[in-house]
């Protein structure tokens, strides 16, 4: 298999190389095409702005000049090599399995439309991944951008939190809360607006706040610019910790609490599996105990959210909680019906084929679990496909924080780390991908930590 995937993308590159030889001197005498790498970076930080303040359809049309540039670039640049990692291979198998699905759905034209979404943001994606390959330095860049629209949306989230702003939730129980402790939970300028779209962009594009640590680097000191540097991250983070608290998502505080965990777990190994820095131990165990004290009073100052926080665990006593179980059920039933090739893509398919399978008198949007949908929407084999593309992604990025002595580079790709698995274990319990603003951030961080897991990259 390795060997005809091989000989495949030889051939691939054989016929490319032959067209570049003649188009690369039209990109080095054209002062346009000579600087398509910029316009390839503002096309995907445009997209990633525009999507925190358009609609979806907006956001689709703006994200497709990514790709477009990209195949461009392809073609008119003679050391682009096209390549497929193992990681990519079964996304690739993944995409391939949900075309087939969609020709033995029994809605084909409903199903047609969730995989062009599903295109778009695989495009998107490779898009990215081929980009990176050649271009790593521009990674802080676009980490930048994510973390500036962090802060901007967190500030907009805090305002609308003490500005008391009308409860738009579509569905929260409050009859066992105290009406002193219901809080008004906050949306952001995400559209459309919904407390739990926004705690779940949230939740992927906080880690991108870590790249404020890597600009300056760490050098045994605060000082300077390092020192502003610090604090400015330090301001972003406690500020998105509060607005995703204020969203009254439950799924974003479990999400929340394994990033803490993998914080501290990375933060561990960085200091004492490395005798460079253990001179910052007591640090390290300063920060944990102050980190567990602040969220502890936090909570006992904040009954609403602690209150929010509880209703995790009571299970079918919150009708919330008791509407997803039944779509669990639900779910389930609808997989064991269509295990082979899936109901078809998209939630406009699922929608209809819900009702048939319902226990309530309830329309659900999707599943609200990642892993589940893609199950009920494309079968078993697409699944398998999927958690294998995570899996190896996910193991190269571990592997590669521990092997990396670069500082800076382990920063980097703890980021790009911990923001795609905080959205996989959101995407547990809540519909967070179906959204374009959660899926541009998530395989933007998913085409980074791919990018940092190459041994023949050295300078980001």
């Amino acid at each position: 298999m390795r060997v005809l995937k091989s000989k495949i993308f030889d051939c691939i590159n054989s016929l490319l190389l032959s067209i570049t030889m003649k188009t690369d001197a039209i990109r080095q005498n054209s002062f346009i095409l000579s600087n398509i790498d910029w316009y390839i970076l503002t096309a995907i930080i445009f997209t990633l702005i525009i999507s925190t303040i358009a609609p979806t359809e907006t956001i689709g049309i703006v994200s497709v000049s990514v790709p477009l540039l990209v195949v461009l670039k392809v073609f008119i640049t003679k050391c682009e090599k096209i390549e497929l990692d193992r990681a990519n291979f079964f996304l690739l198998l993944y995409f391939l399995i949900c075309l087939i699905s969609n020709f033995t759905s029994s809605m084909i034209p409903q199903s047609l439309y969730g995989f062009m979404k599903t295109s778009m943001y695989l495009a998107f994606y490779f898009a990215l991944c081929q980009f990176l390959k050649s271009s790593p330095k521009y990674i802080k860049y676009i980490l930048i951008v994510i973390a500036c629209l962090v802060f901007a949306e967190s500030f907009i989230g805090i305002m609308q939190h003490f500005a008391g702003v009308e409860n738009i939730s579509t569905w929260q129980d409050t009859s066992y809360v105290n009406p002193e402790d219901v809080i008004s939970r906050v949306y952001g300028t995400l559209k459309p607006y919904n407390p739990n779209l926004f705690a779940a962009w949230l939740i992927a594009a906080l880690p991108s706040i870590g790249i404020f640590t890597v600009l300056n680097g760490y050098k045994g000191k605060l000082s300077g610019n390092r020192f502003i540097c610090f604090v400015a991250a330090a301001f972003i983070f406690l500020t998105s910790i509060l607005t995703i608290f204020f969203t009254g998502c439950r799924g974003a505080y479990i999400a929340l609490f394994i990033m803490f965990i993998a914080f501290f777990t990375a933060s561990f190994q960085i200091i004492f599996a490395n005798g460079g820095y253990r001179h910052l131990k007591q640090i390290w165990l300063n920060t944990l105990i102050a980190s567990l004290a602040a969220g502890i009073a936090f909570l006992v100052v904040n009954h609403g959210i602690l209150k929010r926080i509880m209703s995790i665990f009571i299970m079918r006593a919150d009708s919330s909680t008791s509407f997803r179980m039944n779509v669990y059920s639900s779910a389930i039933q609808m997989f064991r019906d269509n295990w082979l090739q899936g109901i078809g893509v998209g939630n406009k398919v699922f929608r209809e084929i819900y009702g048939l399978y319902m226990l309530s008198g309830f329309d659900a949007l999707s599943c609200y679990c990642v892993f589940l949908e893609i199950a009920v929407e494309s079968g078993i084999f697409a699944l398998l496909a999927f958690l294998s593309f995570l899996i190896i992604l996910l193991y190269d990025g571990i592997k590669a924080f521990i092997t990396n002595n670069n500082l800076s580079s382990k920063i980097l790709i703890f980021i790009s780390f911990v923001s795609v698995s905080a959205v996989m274990v959101h995407g547990f319990v809540d519909t967070v991908f179906f959204r374009p603003q959660v899926q541009f951030v998530f395989w933007t961080m998913a085409a980074i930590l791919l990018t940092l897991t190459k041994k023949d990259i050295k300078d980001y």
